[in-house]
Parts: structure tokens; sequence; C-alpha cells
């Protein structure tokens, strides 16, 4: 039998404590990165002002209980080199959010999430096409069944309320919601759509059930809302933008937009020629008035919002002259001119 002396007995309970302790100290750590409760998926909106920094993000963060400590919020901004990447404006999170999947919503850039596995994030913007090549591309279903599932609405109508408000046949382009989905190993291309379609009626029960739409059905505003995502880069434009679809509409003006022609291209030109302008398709809004026939994105909160409370202002026009994205937007065509000379 080996006896130990009393000094190794000690030292070997020392190591064991020291072992012990940093286990614990790791799992405390990666605790403070992990959701406040993985089940509560209810939406908290919470408003960044412009200017802010990480410092008061973190605290505004904290006292809506989606984060359980500032510091450690901060520590992983700086690792990720985020600091001067945040947004202003409203965002919709959840306490079923990591600190990663927050700070994704909130950044401009995507946030390259450790031991992602079958984390599926869906950018606002995203159409059909792409949500279904991003699932591909993470082995978790095909392109093709996905496209095919959500081409027709009838494969999901009595599941959910909204979508007795969409014409029969129409795809679900712009219902299936921007967000992020913790995705099983083994889940199916179907399931993985209804995720989508359960994440858009959570918001349509809460925020658009029973609302007026400013004389659009449900669909229609979703449309609106769909363009307005694909043409705002600054949040403070979005209900600018409404507004601007809605003054030409009342008007008998066609919305001229140019998201709408880059939808029937399928790629995001940033320029579009005299040919592009004149294919004759009902998503051609410089060809043909009022809304294109069904949604051209998935638009997320913000852009469902402003498609429902347009600023009160008379703006008919709009052009990006700005670095960052921002807007000229005007009254008259004479205006809109003058503004087109300083284009970005």
């Amino acid at each position: 039998m080996i006896r130990l002396r009393k000094g190794a007995v000690i030292t070997i309970v020392v190591l064991i404590l020291v072992l012990l302790g940093f286990f614990v100290v790791k799992g405390y750590f990666a605790k403070m990165y992990e959701p406040m409760d993985a089940k509560d998926t209810t939406p908290i909106t919470i408003t960044i002002p412009k200017g802010s920094s990480v410092g008061h993000i973190a605290s505004i963060l904290y006292e809506n209980g989606l984060i359980r400590n500032g510091t450690f919020f901060k520590k992983r901004v700086t690792k990720l080199g985020k600091d001067k990447e945040f947004r202003s404006g409203d965002f919709e999170l959840s306490r079923s959010m990591s600190v990663n999947e927050m700070i994704e919503l909130m950044t401009l850039k995507p946030v390259e999430v450790e031991e992602e596995g079958m984390k599926l994030v869906i950018p606002e913007g995203f159409e059909r096409r792409q949500i279904a090549a991003r699932i591909e591309e993470k082995g978790l279903g095909s392109k093709d069944v996905f496209l095919d599932l959500t081409s027709n609405k009838n494969h999901f109508d009595g599941a959910f309320e909204f979508l007795s408000q969409l014409k029969d046949g129409q795809s679900l382009e712009g219902y299936l919601f921007p967000a992020t989905y913790e995705i099983a190993p083994g889940t199916s291309e179907e399931d993985i759509i209804r995720k989508m379609l359960e994440a858009f009626e959570i918001r349509y029960k809460k925020y658009m059930e029973g609302q007026e739409y400013h004389g659009l059905s449900l669909h229609e505003m979703i449309v609106l809302a769909s363009i307005i995502e694909r043409e705002a880069v600054i949040d403070e434009e979005r209900p600018l933008m409404s507004a601007c679809f809605y003054n030409r509409m009342k008007e008998g003006m066609p919305l001229q937009s140019c998201a709408t022609v880059q939808f029937i291209l399928g790629e995001r030109k940033p320029n579009l020629t005299h040919k592009d302008l004149e294919i004759d398709s009902p998503f051609n809004t410089y060809k043909y008035q009022g809304l294109p026939p069904e949604p051209i994105a998935s638009p997320g909160m913000k852009a469902i919002d402003a498609a429902m409370h347009p600023a009160d202002v008379t703006y008919k026009f709009f052009v990006r002259t700005g670095e960052d994205g921002s807007h000229t937007f005007s009254n008259t065509y004479e205006e809109h001119l003058k503004a087109k000379e300083n284009m970005k």
C-alpha cells in the first residue's frame, strides 16, 4: 500500500481544488453569454439612441433583463471587434437570445458566432431564394425542397391564421420572418418553414392583427414593408420612405423602386440600366403603377412598423446621397433632380 506524505496529500488536494475552481469559473463565464431564458421568445423592443456608447447599450440591455452582466457584454463586443459598428434605432430582442445573437442584430456586419452549430441566421431583407441557399449551405436541408414548399401558401393553410388573408396559391415570400433560429439535428425543411411562420404569427398577433393599414390589406402592407426593407439603410428614414410611397400611390404615380427591379433580375445591381427599367413584369414599379403582386423580401419589424406608421410628410421622391446610405427627400421632381446631382 502506497502511503503519501502529509505535504504530498496537501499538494494533491490543492491541485484538485484549483482544477475544480477553474471549471467552475469557466462555466460561470460561459453562462454570462448564454440566453437569460431559452424558452422565453417574447419580443422586447429596445431603443438605442444615436451615438450611444457600448456601456450605455449594455445598461439598456441589463435594465430590460436581456443580459446578466454589462461588463461581460462589453468584453464580448471588444473581442468581436464590434465597438464602432452598433446601429441606432429600435431593435426587437428576446430573453431567448444569446449575447452573440443580440450583437448580430444590432451591428452592421454579421457576427462570427462561436460554436454556431445549428444556428440559422436569416437577416432582414433576405429573399426566399437566399434563405433556401443559406439552409443548403449549412447542411440543414435542400434548397429545392425549401423553395417548392414555400412556393404556395396552401402547403401551410389552416396552420396559421394570417395565411387565410393571403391569396390562394401565393408564395410565402415576405412571411418567412428574419431572425436567428435554433435548428435541431434532423429538422426537416417543412419544420424550418413552420418555425419562420410561427415567428411571423407572433408579431402579427401582437402588432398587426386588427390594425388599419392606411387602406391597404395585410398582404399589401407586407409588400410595401418589403420594399422599404430593401430600400432603407438608415432606420430613421424608413417612415419617410413609407410616406413617399403612400403619397405616390395616392396621386397615381408609379412607385419607381429600384429594389423591385433588382428582385426581377435576381441580383442587387447597384446601378440599373434603361433596359432593366423596361422589363415587362408586374414587379417592375417603373413600368406598372401600384404595388407588386407579392413581397420582394422578408421585412423585419422596423420596416413593417414604417409601413403601418408612415411619417406625416408630403415627400414623393428620394435618392441616396450620403456615403452612409442616407437619402435626400424631395417634394417635387425639380428638387429631386437637383438632389440627384449629389448622388453617391
